[in-house]
């Protein structure tokens, strides 16, 4: 179960890192837009899984 979650935890990492260079190439691209509030959501939705992630290695469960 440690695997998986650490694999899941470095996807949800990526996918965050992602969202921040989509947010400035849109930005870049098309100044202050509607579609900046699509990689914003992503991201705020990213750092809940990691931190429901790291709350769940916590327990005796998942271990």
């Amino acid at each position: 179960m440690f695997i998986i979650l650490l694999i899941m935890l470095l996807v949800s990492g990526i996918v965050l890192f992602f969202c921040g260079y989509y947010a400035a190439v849109i930005r870049m691209k098309l100044g202050r837009n509607v579609l900046l509030a699509v990689p914003i959501v992503l991201a705020i939705f990213m750092l809940n899984v990691m931190m429901a992630l790291v709350e769940l290695s916590k327990s005796p469960n998942w271990q």
